[in-house]
């Protein structure tokens, strides 16, 4: 649940940073003109932009090793396992 909440942030980030750039240029944050035409679209290509982008670098930075193993979840004597991944021996 973290994960989706950061990635929420994240996507949300070029539009808090226009809004506040908006806010302190004095030009009203909450008028829509501000909001409509190039500046959307550049904010949710923005936005776009940054969620794939991490999406890659967490790819790209976590999970286990090429050699390990994957155990996908089952059942065993009526009991739920759930999926894990075994890293092999170090020698």
């Amino acid at each position: 649940m973290s994960r989706i909440a950061f990635q929420l942030l994240l996507a949300l980030s070029p539009f808090v940073a226009y809004a506040l750039w908006l806010h302190f240029t004095k030009r009203g944050w909450r008028a829509p003109e501000h909001w409509r035409g190039v500046p959307l679209a550049w904010l949710v290509a923005a936005a776009v932009a940054i969620t794939l982008g991490s999406l890659a670098l967490l790819a790209l930075t976590t999970g286990g090793s090429t050699r390990s193993l994957y155990v996908p979840a089952h059942m065993e004597n009526g009991v739920f396992v759930p999926g894990k991944i075994i890293e092999p021996d170090k020698k």
